[in-house]
């Protein structure tokens, strides 16, 4: 069995149709063994200064099997992550991101080579991005562009050299449009996501 973590980053629980939709493909997902990650009940905050330095001098001591590691080292051991959050403010919902600024670590997560570039040390082969937007995305008009599936396969690349997809549902607010046949075309597109799950792109 694979080891696949199912980062859940959907703000209004059980009424999250990003929720419905990352569950559909995970349910699926072959040769899976499902470790569930509930970023609500986490209340992660952002780093301040403090947690900064105490970072620093904890991955200076190489000292990554700590506490202070734990989710760093739980998306290291992984073979694949499914990250679901909805499509908030043209990017990602904060908690989301405070939990992003625990897995980007030095030495534990990456490292930088002899040339100054980063490689990464995570074992994840495939990162899927599940998420709904109520409007549409255009990465023409600043006002509209996806933010999201751009910064999370920056983190994909920068931590493993995983296959990554977008899995979305859009559109589902916009006046007339039929969200529940929207809902289920997505739920389509992840059923044949997890067929093919685990090959490469």
């Amino acid at each position: 069995m694979k080891k696949v973590l199912f980062v859940n980053g959907c703000i209004r629980g059980a009424q999250s149709r990003t929720l419905r939709l990352a569950q559909r493909l995970v349910r699926q997902i072959p040769n899976a063994d499902i470790d569930v990650l509930a970023l609500p009940a986490l209340h992660l905050t952002p780093y301040d200064a403090k947690d900064i330095a105490e970072r620093n001098a904890l991955s200076a001591a190489g000292a990554f099997s700590l506490p202070f590691f734990a989710l760093a080292n739980q998306f290291k051991n992984a073979d694949a992550v499914v990250l679901a959050c909805p499509f908030w403010d043209l990017s990602v919902p904060s908690m989301v991101r405070n939990y992003l600024e625990r897995l980007c670590v030095t030495g534990l997560t990456f490292h930088y080579n002899e040339h100054g570039y980063p490689v990464g040390d995570c074992g994840v082969q495939r990162f899927v991005y599940v998420t709904t937007r109520g409007g549409l995305v255009n990465n023409d008009d600043p006002a509209l562009a996806d933010h999201a599936s751009a910064y999370l396969l920056s983190i994909c690349k920068l931590l493993s050299g995983a296959r990554f997809d977008t899995l979305a549902a859009e559109g589902l607010d916009i006046q007339g449009n039929d969200a529940e046949a929207l809902l289920r075309d997505a739920e389509a597109e992840a059923d044949r996501l997890a067929q093919s799950f685990w090959d490469e792109a």
